[in-house]
């Protein structure tokens, strides 16, 4: 399963994590879209050895996640995966939120 982005259904804003209200119109109605790749923004290597990256995905939609898998390096488009077992090729790690599609 991909990351799920939530957009604004009155002006199509996009978020990660989800929010209650747009920021931008102040709607109260979203809809989760799948995002299933996103471009590595930056890297860091935590103490204990785990690799984490900013990742933008469609809707210019920033999250942060861990790197399975393998590495990863700014500017490679990486899979989003939900499952933090996922290690059949490098992947990012994002926990679900919200209803499923």
């Amino acid at each position: 399963m991909s990351a799920l982005i939530q957009t604004c259904t009155n002006c199509s804003a996009s978020y990660f994590p989800a929010r209650l209200i747009c920021r931008h119109c102040h709607g109260t109605e979203f809809a989760d879209d799948k995002a299933d790749t996103g471009v590595v923004e930056r890297t860091t290597r935590l103490s204990n050895g785990l690799q984490i990256a900013t990742v933008t995905c469609p809707g210019d939609v920033y999250l942060i996640a861990r790197i399975i898998g393998g590495t990863a390096e700014a500017g490679d488009r990486i899979r989003l995966t939900n499952d933090p077992g996922d290690d059949a090729a490098v992947a990012a790690f994002v926990p679900l939120h919200g209803t499923e599609l």
